[in-house]
C-alpha cells in the first residue's frame, strides 16, 4: 500500500494543497512542478502516474497546487511569478533541513517559466518534460487559443466596480482569459521569461522531448534545446515518440514515457552518487 498523505503546507502567502507519497526507505525526493492554467488540468493524471512510479523506486514525491490554483489557498488574481517561485524554493529548502538525500524537480510544459537561478542552485537533478522556456510564445498561444474560443475579455480596470479592486496587486488592470482572471503584471512577467535569464550551472538534467520517428525538430525548438544545454552542460536529451497527452481531448496516458522515466530517475541517482564520490 502506498503511503500517501494529503496535507496543507504553509506556503509563502497561504496554504498549499499537497500530496506527499513517502516510501519506507527514501532514496531521493522529487517535487513535481505543475504547468500553468489549463495545462494543469490536462496533465494531473500523468503527474500522479509518474509519482507512483517514482515511489516504487524509493523516491518521496510531492505534487502540489500553486497558490491561487487548484485546492490551494488564495485567488489566482493574488498570485505573482515571484510568489510561485518562492513557494518552490521554500519547499526545496524545507526538505534540505531534514534530509541528506538528493532533491530533484520534475518540470512539465509551461512550469519551466517558473524556474530561476535561485531554484537551480538548490537542486541535485532536474527532469524536464517537453519544457517550454519561451514565455512570449506560451502567452501568445494561450491567448490565441482563447480567442479562437471567444474566451478572452478586455482588461478590467481597477477603477471599475470590480470585486477585486482592493487586492492591492500593484497593477492597474486584470486579464480574463479562458475563465482565468489574473493581473496584467503576471501575464507580462510570464511573457518575459526565457532561457537567457538563467545562469550556467552544473547539475544533472534530462530533457524529454516529444518527437515522432523521422520528424525533425522545428528550428525554434532546436534553438531552445541548444540554448539550454549551454546553460546546463550536463543536460541529456531523450526523444519520446508517444501521445501528446496534454493536447488530447480526453485523458490519455503516455505509456512509452512512463516506461522510460524510471530508468532516467535511476540514472540521475547514479550521477548524483558519482558526483558525491568524485
Amino acid at each position: 500500500m502506498i503511503n500517501c498523505n494529503a496535507e496543507f503546507y504553509s506556503g509563502t502567502k497561504g496554504q498549499l494543497f499537497r500530496l506527499t507519497r513517502t516510501p519506507e526507505n527514501i532514496n531521493a525526493h522529487i517535487i513535481y512542478i505543475a504547468p500553468l492554467f489549463e495545462q494543469a488540468n490536462q496533465t494531473r493524471h500523468m503527474l500522479t502516474r509518474s509519482a507512483i512510479s517514482a515511489y516504487s523506486q524509493g523516491v518521496e514525491t510531492v505534487i502540489y497546487d500553486h497558490f491561487g490554483t487548484g485546492d490551494s489557498e488564495g485567488e489566482l488574481i493574488d498570485a505573482s511569478l515571484a510568489l510561485w517561485q518562492q513557494d518552490i524554493i521554500a519547499q526545496i529548502s524545507a526538505i534540505k533541513t531534514s534530509s541528506s538525500k538528493p532533491i530533484f524537480i520534475s518540470v512539465l510544459l509551461s512550469a519551466a517559466l517558473l524556474i530561476n537561478n535561485e531554484i537551480l542552485v538548490l537542486l541535485d537533478g532536474l527532469l524536464l518534460i517537453q519544457a517550454d522556456f519561451n514565455g512570449k510564445s506560451f502567452t501568445r498561444q494561450f491567448k490565441r487559443m482563447s480567442v479562437a474560443g471567444n474566451l478572452v475579455k478586455a482588461p478590467i480596470s481597477k477603477s471599475s466596480n470590480n470585486k477585486n479592486d482592493d487586492k492591492g496587486c500593484g497593477d492597474s488592470s486584470y486579464v480574463d482569459i479562458a475563465g482565468y482572471q489574473f493581473t496584467q503584471q503576471l501575464f507580462d512577467e510570464l511573457a518575459k521569461q526565457n532561457i537567457n535569464k538563467l545562469s550556467e550551472y552544473s547539475v544533472a538534467c534530462t530533457w524529454f522531448e516529444w518527437l515522432s520517428s523521422g520528424i525533425e525538430l522545428t528550428p525554434s525548438r532546436l534553438k531552445q534545446l541548444q540554448a539550454f544545454q549551454l546553460i546546463l552542460p550536463q543536460t541529456e536529451f531523450v526523444m519520446v515518440d508517444d501521445v501528446k497527452y496534454w493536447q488530447a481531448t480526453e485523458l490519455q496516458l503516455a505509456q512509452k514515457f512512463l516506461q522510460q522515466e524510471p530508468q532516467i530517475i535511476l540514472q540521475l541517482l547514479e550521477k548524483y552518487k558519482a558526483g558525491r564520490q568524485s
